[in-house]
Formats: C-alpha cells, sequence, structure tokens
C-alpha cells in the first residue's frame, strides 16, 4: 500500500508538458523569393538549358493576350481603355534608345491584367509604357513613381517582377531597378538586340 502511495505521488509531480509557443512574427518587411525558371544541366554540370519549354503563349497568358512583335494598334486594342487605331505615326519617341523607338503609355491604375495582381501601393503618377520599333512591340516598360500617398514603390515592383521572373529569358528577359525616386520593371523581348540592356533613366526621357 505504501509503494502504491508513493509511486501515484511521483507520478503526480511528474512536471507537466512543455507547451509549444510560436514564435514572435519577425519584425521588418517582408523579403520576397523570386523563383527563375527552372535549368537542366548536363552530366558534367558544365552547360544547362531550360527544363522547360516555354513559348511566347506563355508569356501572352499573363498579359491578357499581348505579345512581343504586336503593332501599337493591336496593343492598345487589348487594353481596358482601347486604342485600336493607334498607329507608328502617332506614337512619341523614345529619346533613351540610340535607335528609332517609340512609344505610348497607360496609367497604371487602368492597365487591367498587366497589372499583375498588384496589392501594393504604386503611386498616382505611376505609368505602364509600351515600347516599339517598326518591327512591333518589344518591352514593356513598368514606372512606379512614389509620392506622398506612396512613400515608397519598392514592394509593387517586386510584385510585378515575381509575374514575369518565372518566364524563361528565351521568351522575355526580365530586370528590376530604381531610377530616382522611380522603381522600373522592364520586360524586353530577347529578339531586340542591341536594345535589350538600354535602361531607362528619370529626367532624360
Amino acid at each position: 500500500m505504501i509503494l502504491l502511495i508513493l509511486t501515484a505521488g511521483q507520478a503526480g509531480a511528474q512536471p507537466a508538458a512543455p507547451t509549444m509557443v510560436a514564435p514572435a512574427a519577425a519584425s521588418g518587411p517582408v523579403k520576397r523569393i523570386f523563383v527563375p525558371p527552372p535549368v537542366q544541366w548536363d552530366s558534367a554540370m558544365l552547360s544547362f538549358r531550360p527544363a522547360l519549354q516555354q513559348t511566347a503563349t506563355d508569356f501572352a497568358n499573363i498579359t491578357g493576350g499581348i505579345a512581343f512583335g504586336m503593332s501599337p494598334g493591336q496593343v492598345g486594342a487589348l487594353l481596358p481603355d482601347p486604342r485600336p487605331g493607334l498607329s507608328w505615326n502617332d506614337l512619341q519617341l523614345a529619346n533613351e534608345f540610340p535607335g528609332e523607338a517609340r512609344f505610348f503609355a497607360a496609367p497604371v491604375d487602368r492597365a487591367g491584367i498587366l497589372r499583375m495582381g498588384m496589392t501594393a501601393c504604386t503611386g498616382t503618377q505611376s505609368y505602364l509604357v509600351f515600347l516599339f520599333t517598326a518591327n512591333g512591340l518589344f518591352r514593356l516598360s513598368y514606372r512606379l513613381i512614389a509620392d506622398r500617398n506612396c512613400a515608397d514603390t519598392d514592394q509593387a515592383a517586386q510584385e510585378v517582377f515575381a509575374r514575369y521572373v518565372p518566364i524563361g529569358r528565351t521568351v522575355a528577359n526580365s530586370a528590376r531597378y530604381r531610377s530616382g525616386k522611380t522603381q522600373v520593371v522592364d520586360i524586353t523581348d530577347p529578339a531586340a538586340g542591341y536594345l535589350a540592356p538600354t535602361r531607362w533613366h528619370q529626367g532624360t526621357n
């Protein structure tokens, strides 16, 4: 009887199982992880090729049908505020390029599916530029401008870039950078040649 009481007493004295406490939420801005398209390496790990066979159709699936090589009128017809009669002669010159390039722009808040699901603030003056050569559309350029109501458009630029970067470089070249107070995301036709690396600089256009 004494042994049973002692055993019961020892059992009652056992410490309670520790309670799992969820760690406190990390402070500071959320760091977005960009997922590039997968690649497949050769057996010697010396070279690689895209693991996915992406085409212009994959690009058009996220742009609402807009594709590189389209004419200004074709692009304009697909926007929320249609411009089906737009022609090459209606466009302004894009002065940042050494060759002849022209453009038209639309406010980001009227870009429809091309907003890429942005939830972060963009600034009221932000816009999307459609750049053309005589061969058609070669670049989409998001220019997200900070203002009093949106002090930093970095998060919005990350959201846009995250939607395009999984598209392989054989289909579209994606670049993100800052120019003055503007966050820029350029999506360029890889067949655009020497035009592809040219960046826009605020105040020169």
